[in-house]
């Protein structure tokens, strides 16, 4: 039976096209609550690829966001 979490390659192949995609995302949607909408379609097939204890995610997509003057806060 095939594993239902991405390899790590695949992961960062996901994360690499959410990272270029990303200041499209930020112009195609000025709105916050828009963009939020439109930013947590993409992460969350992400999110689900992954095992829950990977902690290497939430830290990548701050990443990303910083320059925009955004993140996500970790829910426990």
């Amino acid at each position: 039976m095939a594993s239902q979490y991405a390899t790590p390659q695949q992961l960062e192949a996901m994360l690499g096209a959410l990272e270029h995609d990303l200041p499209g995302l930020v112009a195609a949607h000025p709105s916050p609550g828009d963009f939020w909408d439109a930013f947590m379609r993409r992460v969350d097939p992400i999110e689900d690829s992954t095992t829950e204890d990977d902690a290497t995610l939430l830290p990548r997509i701050n990443a990303m966001l910083a320059p925009y003057g955004m993140r996500i806060a970790a829910v426990e």
